[in-house]
């Protein structure tokens, strides 16, 4: 295809600028209603979801019975309901590499190609047109970015990460093209570098530099280091952004008042919403581990009673009354409604944060490890959606601090879901790791725990921690295994029991043990298994 643009075209007619603007005015408009409809309907769904009543418990048959010989007659037929979990087993893939999933590129492809479209749709030969239509599109799918990071709407972190990742890359994938192209602009008509000097220019030059500094500071490395600098760096640039760019192009500036304006209630509501609580500190050297165990009002203690596995922003009170923003998500690992207290578990890292919280609670005074901090929550569980699935069999595994969302679900389906029989894995280091759990009875008697020391390689950070001495562990021997559980049985062993039961799989650790289970769990799923899959990964 012949480029068909003229990069420098003749000079417009008052009429013709004007006919620019509506169109350019018309697809940003297309795009940002779009979007919002988009938001709008797949938050309704979220909403019916979450509010529909539970479906009774479906009757299991014997398995020597008529009926249930006959459910398995048909299981080995086709079936409209496998193929549809086979397509959704296969869109939820990971690809690998920190590529993300499947659906999530075809969704981002899809979006991306409507977004496109609008950019080039009736702009003719006009380069210029074509550059600022690229710009004012991207602006007009800010509020939705904004929107969707929003904590007001109890989304898991994990779903809030990844719809934001996947709107936020497109948003930067036309910025620069705008960027690049009204460059290339300056070059051909001979105005660069002198054009870049102009105020409204410099405006959108440090805009742009910001969402590289952002960009930069979302990879895996810069997360890995500083969870806490990722962030700071997101705030600061999604307060920036806005106003640069309400000044370089004031054609946009409705978008822009929309974005700030859904941050700002946010942040408000998040304050609002945060209490100061009173908390005693508990750091386990030897596991390398903080435990945080804070009184919160009873708004807290009953969500948390129906939200098992939740998660909480915690953060540090900040000197002179100041509000810190800046909270790091724990998932609730136990919560007491009679004494109106939960419990958060973490590993220390590299961040302010989990080493602040560490100093304090090594504190030889008990008195000193008593803290007040900022709590922000809960949000996000995935308990209700596992029970409205009724699986007849739930296998569980959690490597290392991921037991801090697999105890809980585990507890919540042993009183919801007597009915279901579960199997809970559990690998880690050391048994010195689960000394915080041991230690408050949150283990179940049917637990299998593995102790991986020695088996895997000194630098892998999957689920090493550092030792402590056999003395300090109340596991009782009954219950702990040796090396690496072997998941090739463990699954096989859970599916291949009753192929008319549902299943649900719930993994919390590591990618590579996530990624270990579901390439597990795949063959039974062709084969037309019905299997619920979640997995939650720590860190960040």
């Amino acid at each position: 295809m012949a480029w068909s643009w003229d990069v420098v075209a003749g000079p417009l007619s008052p009429d013709e600028k004007h006919r620019r603007r509506e169109a350019i005015d018309l697809h940003a408009n297309i795009a940002h209603v779009s979007a919002l409809a988009v938001a709008a309907i797949a938050g309704l769904v979220m909403l019916l979801l979450r509010l529909r009543p539970c479906p009774p418990p479906v009757y299991a048959q014997v398995p020597t019975s008529p009926v249930a010989k006959a459910r398995r007659t048909r299981f080995r037929r086709f079936d409209a309901h496998h193929l549809l979990s086979r397509i959704r087993w296969w869109l939820g893939d990971d690809l690998g590499g920190g590529a993300g999933r499947r659906h999530e590129w075809i969704v981002g492809l899809v979006w991306a190609g409507w977004l496109l479209a609008l950019c080039v749709r009736d702009t003719g030969s006009d380069f210029l047109h074509l550059t600022k239509r690229m710009g004012a599109v991207a602006v007009s799918q800010l509020p939705v970015l904004y929107l969707v990071s929003l904590k007001a709407f109890g989304s898991s972190h994990e779903v809030v990460k990844r719809l934001h990742a996947v709107l936020g890359r497109l948003v930067g994938l036309l910025l620069l093209l705008h960027v690049v192209c009204y460059n290339y602009f300056f070059v051909v008509a001979g105005i660069w570098p002198r054009r870049l000097l102009d105020l409204i220019v410099v405006y959108g030059v440090v805009a742009f530099v910001l969402l590289l500094a952002l960009g930069v500071s979302a990879t895996a490395s810069v997360r890995r280091a500083s969870y806490r600098l990722f962030i700071r760096v997101h705030l600061v640039v999604a307060l920036l952004v806005p106003l640069l760019v309400f000044f370089h192009a004031p054609p946009v500036r409705l978008y822009l008042v929309e974005a700030f304006l859904a941050l700002i209630v946010d942040l408000f509501v998040r304050k609002l919403r945060s209490v100061n609580v009173p908390s005693t500190l508990v750091f386990l050297p030897d596991a390398n581990l903080v435990a945080v165990e804070a009184t919160v009002p009873p708004r807290i203690s009953r969500a948390l009673s129906d939200s098992p596995a939740a998660y909480v922003y915690l953060s540090l009170p900040q000197p002179r009354g100041a509000f810190d923003f800046l909270h790091n998500p724990f998932t609730v690992a136990s919560s007491d409604d009679q004494r109106g207290t939960l419990t958060l578990v973490a590993r220390v890292r590299n961040g302010p944060v989990t080493r602040t919280l560490a100093r304090l609670a090594s504190s030889s005074s008990s008195s000193s490890r008593k803290h007040t901090l900022i709590i922000d929550g809960p949000y996000g569980s995935v308990a209700r959606r596992l029970i409205a699935r009724h699986p007849a069999r739930v296998l569980l595994i959690a490597g290392g601090i991921g037991a801090t969302f697999i105890l809980p679900i585990h507890r919540f389906l042993r009183e919801h879901l007597p009915e279901a029989r579960l199997r809970l894995i559990w690998a880690v280091r050391q048994p010195a790791d689960t000394t915080w759990a041991t230690e408050a009875d949150l283990v179940p008697e049917d637990a299998q725990l593995f102790v991986t020391a020695g088996s895997l390689p000194p630098n892998d950070d999957a689920i090493e921690m550092r030792p402590l001495p056999s003395s300090g562990s109340t596991i009782s021997n009954h219950h702990l295994h040796r090396g690496r559980p072997d998941l090739d049985t463990v699954v096989d062993a859970v599916f291949r029991q009753g192929h008319e039961d549902p299943v649900a799989v719930l993994v919390c650790g590591p990618a590579g043990l996530a990624a270990d289970v579901r390439r597990r769990v795949r063959p039974w799923v062709i084969q037309g298994r019905d299997a619920w899959w979640h997995s939650e990964s720590f860190g960040c």
